[in-house]
């Protein structure tokens, strides 16, 4: 068996379509409720030819005939100030016959050129469903870094005493700034150690606020703003566009009230929502460097999507 490794060429990207179009179905043969309908081969399509047109990567062969492909941006600072690569979902696909072992002649190969041209830090957003493709990133030093994930919209039936959500209005986003502010600052914390700038939380409050299709709902206790969630229709992953999706990409509760069902209730709200506005899928992303986001999501959602990091010791090009 041998498998040919070329810098990638624009003239395969249909044939690496095709590819990320296979590993795709598994995936949704994995979860069948994710969005496989016209609309949603359509942006696989617009993506993949659009990471072609501006990524940079590596192409295997085997017999002549396209086997995988593994590209990504260039980034100019990913996770510190170093240049970086980053693969999104549909940056990469295999065979599945030989899948494992083309993925790591890939890594071996691109990585090489990238470190070669400066690069040092490198993300890559693995489908869920295939274990082995990410065994082979983790054994290439790379971990896990977040999740995409679903679920179909249906109520958790949860309750908890003295505790009142309601949808959000313009006098309540003062109160919600603040919540907003810890919730900026706590990923700062260990053990997640993201670095985040300083903003002024009611000004990104109210901008996220004006946009259409956005929702957010205020959690009090004995008139005390304890927590919130917000929705909007798109997220990070190209899954998260679909129609059939609302994402939640926010939620934050006061450390004194956690462990006693907030966050549930506050999900709960949603899902109460999105039925009534005849959403399906409910979707979510997360930082797993983040205990309690993994330990309440996961308890919720499905993950399709894990994304994995590493950073190359800038001594080696020194």
């Amino acid at each position: 068996m041998n498998i040919e490794l070329k810098i990638y060429d624009e003239s395969y990207q249909n044939d690496a379509i095709s590819l990320f179009k296979n590993m795709y179905l598994e995936l949704v043969y994995a979860i069948p409720y994710l969005p496989k309908d016209d609309e949603m081969m359509k942006q696989i399509d617009i993506s993949i030819q659009h990471i072609f047109k501006y990524g940079t990567g590596v192409m295997a062969f085997m017999d002549k005939k396209l086997v995988g492909y593994f590209l990504g941006y260039s980034v100019p600072q990913l996770f510190g100030p170093v240049k970086g690569i980053y693969s999104p979902m549909v940056g990469h696909a295999a065979n599945k016959e030989y899948r494992r072992l083309i993925y790591a002649k890939m890594l071996e190969f691109s990585l090489k050129n990238w470190v070669d041209q400066g690069y040092l830090s490198f993300a890559t957003t693995l489908l869920a469903h295939d274990k082995g493709v990410l065994k082979e990133f983790n054994i290439t030093g790379f971990g896990m870094r977040c999740m995409d994930s679903i679920r179909k919209t249906s109520r958790i039936n949860t309750c908890v005493d003295d505790v009142i959500i309601h949808k959000a209005e313009v006098k309540d986003l003062a109160d919600i700034s603040v919540l907003h502010q810890y919730h900026h600052e706590y990923y700062r914390s260990s053990p997640i150690f993201m670095p985040r700038e300083p903003e002024d939380a009611l000004a990104d409050i109210n901008e996220w606020m004006s946009h259409e299709n956005h929702h957010l709902w205020i959690a009090k206790k004995d008139n005390q703003a304890i927590g919130y969630i917000r929705i909007q229709p798109n997220g990070e992953s190209i899954v998260s566009h679909n129609h059939q999706v609302m994402n939640v990409t926010g939620l934050y509760v006061l450390e004194v009230c956690r462990n006693s069902g907030v966050a549930s209730l506050l999900l709960d709200v949603v899902q109460q929502f999105l039925i009534e506005q005849k959403v399906d899928l409910c979707g979510v992303d997360f930082e797993t460097l983040n205990q309690r986001a993994y330990q309440f999501w996961n308890r919720y959602f499905i993950p399709y999507t894990m994304s994995v990091a590493r950073r190359i010791d800038e001594r080696v090009i020194s």
